[in-house]
């Protein structure tokens, strides 16, 4: 199999290793609960209430809802590791040869772990006789556990749609077709489905240091899935308007970090953005260090977690749209400034700035966004919610916002295109005509990719219309290159060099020293595989797209909304351990002013 060796699959074996070694460590930790148990009954659910017992004592959460939790991370991380190698891989090598490499196992075995989670979760709530409300005879089903299953089966569902898709179109490697949406999508969303099962099942004691830890986790993680929309930006390889990703920034940064400060309380947004720092910089250092491709760049977003931080402590959360609406607008001005002050200190990519509709659309996605976040936030108790209305107002901008952004147009523009030998590479001189073509650009320059890498270069105007690279580029071997150019919803390239492709019939476009072409939309040269089709396989895949979504979202507000109020029976308190620390007092203890830790409606303070 082209580009893959032996040693690659150990990435695939080794989360299966850790696996194993944390269940056998939580049955030793709970082995004398296991002791305890009838010899007679059954040696499976024996060794699960040991892992159980193990989980509550390690965490202070019920081993059920922290069995979910750790199986769903475990899965999602998974996932993730795989979904960036994948598409590191491509970048950098092109089309694969078989279905079933290690990166699209990796991606398999995470979205399968999310329906794994769900059936863990019930099968330990059953066990444990857990005090979850729904139930099916003697099966005792999570709230959360619903959301998680459906994310997991439309994710998996999205794998034969997308051979469908491919089959019927050609093989696509963008991130945003609608098939890989559904996975990415699916694989993304499911961290929420992770930090509601730890919500649902929240003990009635305060969690060990290791059960905040995970808590803090869940929600960075949040934070990891949702920015994984942002993947063809972090490659430096965008198919799309160089003004999605301070929308998708601020979305992600508005989403989260408000529902992590309304969540865990004074510094919650810090917490969570530590523990999305540390996954999202072991995942680039695996793909980049380990296994040696493109580094995928990512946002920071602590300018936006500090002025999160900022408005709660002006404002306080428990009046939830208040808060959401100040903290939106602060992370769309301060918060997404920040960050595209770091893709321009960093060389991540292209700024937006010569694009006005920055300051429409940058504010309607965060505000939105932080609208549905602290809707979310709505099984911790707050003095007011947010409104159904504005939650589902707000997902209807949000949504709007991200549609009215996908056509790709292209202008009339034509370039010559001359060549300047540097060894195997060459310095790109570019005339455009007309001359002021590139003047008020949103994105301008050379890129090159598949060739082993990704390579990208500057276009210095030297004279009217007459622009050189700032530095060679590879224009030999498997690499293609273009110029690429933006002009708000223009989106064109035009081709440097290309090499033929004879399984899908592409002929060369040769490294010239001098040619005259026109602009044509990116995805001619980016997306050369692809090809046109019958129309059914396209309504299949974005109907499919859409009616899973629209299942995700009635299940999270049904899920959120069930927990905010009688969705569970309140759990017996548990004592405090004579000499224990202050800080290790009854979760629901806390004083008021820590609106995310009061008892949520219908439960007792002990």
């Amino acid at each position: 199999m082209k580009h893959v060796t032996p040693d690659q699959w150990a990435y695939v074996i080794v989360p299966f290793l850790v696996y194993g070694g944390i269940v056998a460590y939580l049955a030793v930790l709970g082995w004398d609960t296991g002791m305890r148990e009838n010899l007679h009954r059954n040696p499976l659910v024996i060794f699960f209430k040991m892992i159980s017992a193990g989980l509550e004592r390690a965490t202070g959460y019920p081993g059920w809802a922290m069995a979910g939790a750790l199986s769903g991370l475990w899965s999602l991380g998974t996932a993730a590791v795989g979904l960036y190698w994948d598409v590191a891989w491509h970048i950098d090598l092109g089309r694969d040869k078989q279905l079933f490499t290690p990166p699209h196992t990796m991606i398999v075995i995470g979205l399968a772990g999310i329906i794994y989670t769900a059936c863990i979760a019930v099968v330990f709530a059953t066990l444990d006789n857990a005090p979850v409300k729904l139930r099916i005879q003697n099966l005792r089903i999570p709230y959360s556990a619903l959301p998680m299953a459906a994310l997991g089966i439309g994710a998996m569902v999205g794998f034969p749609l997308d051979a469908l898709w491919h089959e019927a179109y050609g093989l696509d490697v963008t991130l945003w077709s609608p098939t890989h949406l559904m996975m990415v999508g699916g694989g993304g969303l499911a961290t929420i489905a992770t930090w509601l099962m730890l919500v649902e099942g929240r003990p009635a004691g305060r969690p060990t240091l290791l059960g905040r830890g995970i808590l803090a986790l869940s929600l960075g993680a949040i934070l990891v899935g949702i920015s994984c929309f942002e993947g063809e930006f972090d490659f430096g390889v965008p198919q799309f308007q160089v003004i999605f990703l301070p929308v998708l920034i601020g979305a992600a940064a508005g989403f989260t970090l408000v529902l992590a400060r309304a969540a865990l309380g004074p510094w919650g947004a810090i917490k969570a953005l530590v523990a999305y720092l540390i996954v999202r910089g072991s995942v680039a250092l695996i793909v980049w260090g380990a296994l040696f491709h493109t580094f995928p760049r990512f946002p920071l977003y602590l300018a936006s977690a500090v002025v999160v931080e900022a408005v709660a402590a002006w404002l306080g959360t428990d009046n939830r749209l208040r808060y959401a609406l100040v903290s939106g607008v602060a992370i769309a001005t301060v918060g997404v400034a920040g960050e595209l002050a770091w893709v321009k200190l960093s060389g991540w990519g292209d700024l937006p700035a010569n694009d006005p509709r920055i300051f429409l659309v940058v504010p309607a996605a965060a505000i939105a966004a932080a609208v549905l976040g602290a809707a979310l936030s709505k099984p911790i108790r707050a003095q007011r919610p947010v409104p159904a209305l504005a939650a589902g107002l707000a997902g209807l901008i949000l949504v709007g916002t991200v549609l009215a952004l996908l056509p790709r147009n292209v202008g009339n523009v034509n370039a010559t295109i001359r060549l300047i030998p540097v060894g195997q590479q060459a310095t790109v001189a570019v005339d455009l005509q007309p001359a002021d073509a590139a003047r008020d650009a949103t994105a301008f320059g050379v890129v090159s990719w598949q060739g082993g890498g990704r390579v990208s270069a500057k276009l210095n105007e030297v004279a009217p219309g007459r622009y050189v690279s700032d530095r060679p580029v590879p224009i030999t071997g498997d690499w293609k290159t273009m110029v690429g150019l933006q002009r708000r919803d223009e989106v064109m390239a035009a081709p440097v060099y290309l090499r033929a492709d004879p399984e899908i019939d592409a002929p060369a476009i040769p490294a010239l020293p001098q040619r005259q072409t026109a602009f044509v939309r990116n995805t001619t040269i980016l997306l050369r595989e692809q090809h046109p089709g019958p129309a059914w396989p396209g309504v299949l895949g974005y109907g499919g797209l859409a009616g899973v979504a629209a299942v995700w979202s009635a299940l999270f507000a049904f899920a959120a909304h069930r927990l905010s109020g009688a969705g569970t029976e309140p759990r017996v308190p548990q004592p405090v351990t004579p000499g224990q620390a202050p800080d290790s007092a009854p979760w629901e203890t806390l004083p008021q002013q820590q609106d995310s830790l009061a008892p949520p409606r219908g439960r007792p303070s002990p």
